[in-house]
């Protein structure tokens, strides 16, 4: 999953602990359940810096990265959604 924007600030340490939108579960869980699954959360390196933020600033299994990794695997056919 890509992050780019406000997407960023949602994988923030303890960001994502108060959010939930009924019916669905916590975002916290939503986020950790991902993440457990092996999947990767990219934050988009421009969005994290012009915010200040480093890596030590965002949740565990983020990693920092342009959007060339997103193309790359795009590239290769990974399928993809934007909304």
């Amino acid at each position: 999953m890509f992050l780019s924007s406000s997407g960023v600030d949602l994988v923030r340490k303890r960001a994502a602990d108060t959010t939930q939108v009924n019916p669905l579960e916590p975002l916290a869980k939503l986020i950790n359940d991902f993440i457990a699954r092996g999947r990767t959360i990219w934050a988009c390196t421009p969005c994290v810096k012009s915010r200040g933020y480093g890596e030590g600033d965002l949740i565990d299994g983020v990693m920092i990265t342009g959007a060339s990794v997103m193309h790359e695997r795009i590239k290769a056919g990974a399928a993809t959604l934007s909304f």
